[in-house]
């Protein structure tokens, strides 16, 4: 992964457990389904430091058709805070209904349907999340 000096928006890191992709934006004060909060995530990969399963992201880069493409892209989103879902929604859902991804907004977690990784992988489960079905990221 590339470094990072703390200055990003977003942090992006893999959950081997759902087979997916969350991001968490500096605003979310929360903990996560990973079970640490942004800063601690930050924490990990700010300062120059390479973790492999963390990279720092823009919320613009969500919406690139780059998000994440060596890992499936935005088919492995499976939680993000409610306030960027919130914030993305009307620039997100026709990119994900051009694609052929028309239900996929919905199966995105948030912190209101899932703050453990538990939880998250019954949510992701009741809504058949494609992330589930997908090539095993580790």
């Amino acid at each position: 992964p590339m470094t990072c000096c703390g200055c990003f928006e977003c942090i992006a890191l893999m959950l081997p457990e759902v087979n997916g992709i969350m991001v968490v934006n500096r605003e979310f004060k929360g903990v996560t389904p990973s079970g640490m909060t942004f800063s601690t995530l930050a924490g990990t990969i700010g300062g120059g430091a390479q973790t492999p399963g963390f990279a720092g992201i823009s919320k613009n880069y969500i919406l690139s058709d780059r998000f994440l493409q060596g890992d499936g892209g935005i088919e492995r989103l499976v939680w993000l805070p409610a306030q960027v879902k919130d914030e993305l929604k009307a620039r997100l859902v026709p990119i994900l209904i051009q694609k052929g991804l028309t239900d996929l907004f919905d199966k995105i977690a948030d912190e209101t349907n899932a703050t453990t990784i538990e939880e998250l992988t019954v949510f992701l489960q009741k809504v058949n999340h494609p992330a589930l079905a997908m090539k095993p990221l580790v």
